[in-house]
């Protein structure tokens, strides 16, 4: 498994604004989308997590809109993992359109890593944190 993942998916929304473009949670929701997926991939999605005692939550998120997409536009959205540490992972998104590359939105992450019945953070085990490779910054898309 590569340690940047990639989701390709095409917009099938109905705008939700005045101007026409898609409505700025539904990025929210992508990059969430996209998040969930490469942890599945690795074998750490929410089902693996939670009978392990684990869950992941998001600490921060932050979010650049560079141009706006609309129904129809088929786009990719590459996330990897920029940071980890003892309970957190600090997790970049690009996404791109499909036909020619030119970068939509970026964003960025911090989740931590809880237990699941106290929601207190708790330290990745060694098997955790070695599926989660960090891409330094300058092998990423």
């Amino acid at each position: 498994m590569s340690a940047i993942f990639s989701y390709k998916f095409t917009v099938n929304e109905d705008p939700k604004n005045y101007i026409r473009h898609v409505n700025n949670l539904s990025y929210l929701q992508w990059f969430i989308d996209s998040a969930i997926l490469h942890s599945d991939a690795l074998g750490w999605g929410m089902q693996a997590c939670k009978e392990r005692g684990l869950a992941w939550v998001v600490k921060t998120h932050n979010i650049e809109y560079i141009r706006e997409a609309l129904q129809g536009d088929e786009l990719i959205i590459h996330t990897w993992i920029h940071k980890i540490d003892k309970t957190r992972s600090t997790r970049r998104y690009k996404c791109l359109r499909a036909d020619n590359k030119k970068l939509v939105a970026k964003a960025e992450t911090v989740w931590v890593l809880v237990d699941y019945e106290t929601g207190k953070p708790k330290a990745m085990t060694k098997d955790l944190s070695e599926k989660f490779i960090v891409v330094k910054e300058e092998d990423e898309p």
